[in-house]
């Protein structure tokens, strides 16, 4: 009991230490700059919709209006639609999220809660993530139904989650990605449970040995394992089938997953925003990865020619399908912008050298989620991925959100060295980063007051 209450007490210490500093930060960003790039577009429709002006649109918006729906229940009653109570919506659900990535490391390790605590605060502050929780966008509400859809559904509570995934597709329409995914698990995890009775066994996930000889079960007896479903499988199906099926509906009639502005958001193959993300994941998980370095070393000395072909087919799709989009070239207000011109435009060979770091990288994200015991969440978490990021011609590091907090949580077993560099590495980059952000101005010719360099 005793040991409960102290975990309660240092989460809560931790979350006021969070509420109060980042308060701070957020008054400090809300009086530097009053639109902060894409709020040009959020901002006049969160205020209408904060207003219950329901029939106002931005062809420039290429998203369902979650964000300002959710400005307008927080908000509208009492008539809160300054600049000041739009950007806070993201604040608040920067602090619940901190709380939810508590509760999905508990429930996805083993690790003693002081550094579940720890974990989840090093999540909160991602210098990337945590910038855009001081700002009008829809990044951290649709993280926020992300993580309540997976620890719904991780709850069995099924009903609930497909109505969250519902929420998260009207915050992102690639969120359906994820509520597919949520949903391929649940059936998988049913076919698991429905095989191990028949042949007595008692794993609570399939292991990639097991993986085989179920799918050849599942084609030999499929009807039989339909017959042996229980119908509360197929309510709880039907909820996550009939989201992915009104998806659908959507997209055919729409003629694209893109709302308002679709020239600018066309669908491609982008194979390369894998390798992007990969490095994304290096960059702000490092400690993580560097003690990896010497067990990459030996896989690829162990196989020779099967990391040999990988690193050939990587070069291939760098040099065929590295594509740019001109938002990257144009807007020096990102850091993606001076990350491109000063090293991947710049030096054409750079691309080609890095790539190992790519191939390290995805060596480690495998080996961290892949769970001998039960392979279910690796077998769905990297075809989602791949879907949800390669269909992006853009390069945007809030792409990355999502996939980075479901490795991270994933992650077992992270030492105490590893959370306590993390912790620094994320504090000393959000401190620079704000510093830039409050110092160093841009002046665009189309804009009457100075822009800001954000990520």
């Amino acid at each position: 009991m005793f040991r409960i209450k102290l975990t309660t007490v240092t989460l809560v210490i931790v979350l006021i230490i969070f509420v109060l500093i980042s308060k701070a930060v957020f008054d400090k960003v809300h009086l530097t700059l009053h639109i902060v790039v894409d709020e040009e577009f959020h901002l006049p429709l969160g205020r209408a919709y904060c207003k219950f002006e329901f029939d106002k649109w931005h062809p420039k918006v290429t998203t369902f209006p979650g964000l300002y729906l959710l400005s307008s229940l927080l908000f509208g009653a009492f008539d809160l639609c300054s600049t000041y109570w739009l950007r806070l919506t993201s604040l608040i659900f920067s602090v619940v999220n901190l709380v939810l990535f508590y509760w999905l490391l508990s429930v996805n390790n083993e690790s003693p809660p002081w550094q579940n605590i720890i974990s989840s605060l090093n999540l909160a502050l991602l210098p990337p993530l945590y910038f855009f929780s001081h700002v009008y966008y829809t990044d951290v509400p649709s993280l926020t139904m992300i993580l309540i859809l997976f620890l719904l559904s991780q709850r069995g509570n099924h009903y609930l989650a497909s109505i969250f995934g519902l929420l998260a597709v009207l915050f992102r329409q690639t969120n359906i990605i994820w509520v597919g995914m949520v949903f391929a698990c649940y059936v998988l995890q049913e076919i698991i449970i429905i095989h191990q009775k028949k042949t007595k066994t008692s794993n609570k996930g399939v292991s990639a040995k097991e993986l085989g000889d179920l799918l050849k079960t599942v084609k030999r007896d499929l009807w039989s394992i339909t017959q042996q479903t229980k119908l509360s499988f197929w309510l709880n199906a039907s909820c996550y089938a009939s989201l992915l099926i009104f998806f659908m509906l959507f997209v055919y009639f729409n003629g694209s997953i893109v709302v308002g502005d679709k020239s600018a958001h066309e669908a491609t193959i982008h194979l390369p925003q894998l390798f992007y993300f990969s490095l994304f994941c290096l960059f702000f998980a490092w400690p993580l990865f560097v003690p990896e370095v010497f067990n990459f070393l030996k896989f690829v000395t162990k196989y020779k020619i099967f990391s040999l072909s990988v690193l050939v087919l990587s070069l291939v799709i760098v040099y065929c399908n590295t594509l740019v989009h001109p938002y990257m070239l144009a807007d020096n207000r990102h850091y993606v912008f001076y990350i491109w011109n000063r090293f991947y435009g710049k030096y054409p060979l750079f691309r080609y050298f890095i790539v190992p770091f790519y191939l390290f990288a995805w060596f480690v994200i495998v080996k961290k989620l892949l769970d001998r015991k039960d392979v279910t969440f690796l077998l769905f978490f990297i075809p989602c991925t791949t879907v949800v990021l390669i269909v992006q011609k853009l390069l945007e590091f809030r792409y990355f959100f999502i996939p980075f907090v479901l490795f991270r949580v994933k992650v077992k077993h992270v030492s105490v060295h590893s959370l306590f560099y993390e912790f620094i590495t994320h504090c000393v980059l959000n401190v620079c980063t704000l510093y830039l952000f409050f110092t160093r101005t841009i002046e665009w010719q189309d804009y009457d007051y100075p822009q800001r360099l954000i990520w």
